[in-house]
Order: structure tokens, then C-alpha cells, then sequence
């Protein structure tokens, strides 16, 4: 059958794209025809393998405008995604993470009548606030009311829309209010990388390495570890930072590095590709994940663990179902003094790295499996697109 894949950024090094990576030639691998809209500028593809047909919808980027087009239905872009699926004729849409325009393409969708399975990789359906915008004052009072009002549109066009969801995390689809019966479990895959010793600091032999991995926003957090950085004491005070990635906090996180006299101990690794990233979780001991935001099911926690490496990671959304004591360290979101204590802890017991590295990996072996995930995606296509009988 042909699917219609629809995403709001493949531009954007998250997990939904490297989702989207994946599951794209894997798709085609099964016999099914793909093909792309995407809410984007010149971005790379966003696969190896290239969907039959791929359209960039050039939304506008002046934040007035855009403040408009994300509020509202948009007509210009409800007719050119009408139009694509006239012109591909898809059997199915199978939606990523969607923030923007979330009225006007599941109203699309529902309109033509296609079924839609949608693989839902964050929280953002029950947050009326995302981008964490300033909401003070009476101006603020007014904004957090209109937010609100907002989301609950924009649900409605969702959950209506949707014929099932796809949640990575129970904490996801006990967390968001979906409709009864629309909502299966569905573990991320995570394919076992050959695994190298995890060599634990040893008393005046090392330090403790820590690596972190995602995008540089605000909500992502990397303040707040550079700040435990800088606070922690004891054997934790010569631990190192690698982070890799790039957005609109390199600047001033840099910046702040700086401010706190981390220079000889943090390093800004950029993008790294897939090779790199596995080198990087290989070198360090621990993964960080010290997030404002709920994450659901987080690539980089379950990438470190497939090599062995725990992680620590704000304690929100399905991390604390990823991370329970025997696999790993969960802290109060933002509270940079608590991340700080686990690192103390970790530097003066190394040995805890070792065990909860080593219970993670076989976690991710067990209920990860990459063969089982797609294999349940392709059944899902079929259930709800099923051929007519000749």
C-alpha cells in the first residue's frame, strides 16, 4: 500500500526524524510505497532511502504570521496538502510529532476520509505552553487563557481525526486524555550496538565523563547541568562534559561555560553522525537528560543503554519508566542542586555505573527489539487500510 508520512520538522535532529529515518526504508523494505509532507525549508531528506514524492510546505517564518498560522486553520495550507494526497493517492497518513497547523491538517485528513495512525513522541497535546513562552502580568493572565483554549481546539481535531495512536511510554497514554480505545503501547526500536566494557573511574586514575545529546534549546536543559557541573563537589568537581548537537542556545550556553569557568571541562562536540554519537556514548560513563520539559521516550537514554551507559534524567513524563533505580538516576526537573548530589554519588560509587549500565542493556534487548517494532508497524498499516478483496 502506499503511506503518506507527515512531519513538522525533519530539519530539526530530534528522535522524531531519526524515527522517521528509520522508518521510511524499513516500510519500503515491506513492500510498502512512501511518500513525504513535511513542514520545512530546504531541508535534508529525511531518510536514506527517498519517498516517491516529497513536499516542503513554505510556511512563513515572521513570527507574527506565524503566531497566526499556528492559532487558526490555514486555508493555503489545507490546499496544498489536499492536493498532494489527490495527486499520491495514499492508502494511509502516518503522522510524527506535529505541533504546528494541528487543526487544519487533521481536519484535512478527516475530511478527505483517509485513515491515520500517528506515533506520538512527546507531551506537547497536553501542554498549552510548549514553546515555554513568558506568560506574566495581565497580558499574561489573558495569553495563558487563550493557550488554553488553544489546545483544547486543537485536541479535538486530533483525537477526532486519528484512528489510533501510538505511544512509546505507558506514562504517554495514561498522561494525555485520548479517546478509549484509540491508544497501543509501542516501544521505540533500539538495535544492540557491539557493546565495549564501560571502564569506571578509578581513585586518582579518572574522572567521571559525562556525555549529553539533543538539541540546544531552552527546554532541553543544558543550563541546569552546567550549573550541577559547577556545583558539584568532592570527586564530581573534575567531572568532564561532552555535548553534542546544535540550536538556538549554543550561544549562551557557551557563554555560560565560560561565566562558570567550566572552559577545561566541557566540550561542544556540534553534529555528529551516527558513527560519532556511538564513539561519544562509548567514552563516557553516564548520559544526561536534564530536561524542563516531560520527555517521553528519549532516544539518547535508550541509545546509551543499549551500550551499557545509564543515564540521569529529570524526573518527568515516561523517563522515570525508563529509568528506575536499578537502571539509572532520576532528579527534580530543574533543580540543579539535586543533579548535582547524583553526580557526587556516582563519582564516590562508580561501581553503580556498571550494574545499572548493565541492566539497561538487557532492558533494551528484551523490549526493544527493532525485527518486533516494525514488523507491529507494518501490521498496523494493514489493520487499518486493509486491500479490498478482489
Amino acid at each position: 500500500m502506499k503511506i503518506l508520512h507527515l512531519h513538522d520538522g525533519p530539519h530539526i535532529h530530534g528522535g522524531a526524524t531519526e524515527y522517521l529515518r528509520q522508518l521510511l526504508p524499513q516500510m519500503e523494505s515491506r513492500g510498502h510505497e512512501t511518500c513525504l509532507f513535511s513542514l520545512d525549508h530546504e531541508s535534508p531528506d529525511a531518510s536514506e532511502a527517498r519517498p516517491s514524492a516529497h513536499y516542503r510546505y513554505p510556511f512563513n517564518t515572521g513570527p507574527l504570521r506565524r503566531h497566526l498560522d499556528f492559532r487558526r486553520h490555514n486555508p493555503a495550507l489545507a490546499h496544498c496538502l489536499t492536493q498532494f494526497i489527490q495527486a499520491e493517492k495514499p492508502d494511509l497518513v502516518h503522522i510524527q510529532n506535529l505541533l504546528p497547523f494541528r487543526r487544519t491538517v487533521f481536519s484535512t485528513i478527516q475530511y478527505i476520509g483517509l485513515p491515520l495512525l500517528m506515533t506520538v513522541h512527546d507531551f506537547t497535546l497536553v501542554d498549552p505552553n510548549p514553546a515555554k513562552a513568558p506568560r506574566v502580568g495581565l497580558k499574561g493572565a489573558v495569553l495563558r487563557v487563550r493557550d488554553h483554549f488553544c489546545l483544547k481546539v486543537d485536541q479535538k481535531a486530533v483525537f477526532e481525526a486519528t484512528s489510533r495512536f501510538l505511544c512509546p511510554t505507558q506514562a504517554l497514554q495514561e498522561g494525555i486524555p485520548f479517546p478509549d480505545g484509540k491508544t497501543v503501547v509501542q516501544r521505540l526500536p533500539i538495535a544492540l550496538q557491539e557493546s565495549s566494557p564501560l571502564e569506571t573511574p578509578k581513585p586518582d586514575e579518572g574522572h567521571l565523563r559525562i556525555f549529553f545529546a539533543g538539541t540546544l534549546f531552552t527546554s532541553k536543559g543544558v543550563d541546569i547541568l552546567l550549573h550541577a557541573l559547577h556545583q558539584a563537589k568532592g570527586r564530581a568537581a573534575e567531572a568532564t562534559l561532552e555535548i553534542a548537537g546544535q540550536g538556538d542556545q549554543e550561544s549562551k550556553l557557551k557563554q555560560l561555560v565560560a561565566d562558570l569557568g567550566l572552559e577545561h571541562r566541557v566540550t561542544f562536540l556540534g553534529h555528529l553522525d551516527k558513527a560519532a554519537m556511538n564513539l561519544a556514548y562509548k567514552r563516557a560513563h553516564l548520559q544526561a537528560l536534564p530536561s524542563r520539559v516531560p520527555e517521553n521516550s528519549p532516544l539518547t537514554v535508550l541509545e546509551a543503554g543499549a551500550l551499557g551507559r545509564p543515564s540521569v534524567a529529570s524526573h518527568a513524563g515516561g523517563v522515570p519508566e525508563l529509568l528506575p533505580p536499578e537502571r539509572g538516576w532520576t532528579f527534580p526537573s530543574e533543580n540543579a542542586g539535586a543533579l548535582a548530589a547524583i553526580l557526587e554519588e556516582i563519582a564516590e560509587q562508580p561501581e553503580k555505573l556498571t550494574t545499572r549500565g548493565q541492566n539497561m542493556r538487557t532492558w533494551v534487548r528484551e523490549d526493544f527489539s527493532p525485527e518486533r517494532h516494525w514488523a507491529e508497524i507494518d501490521q498496523h498499516y494493514r489493520e487499518l487500510a486493509p486491500r479490498p478483496k478482489p
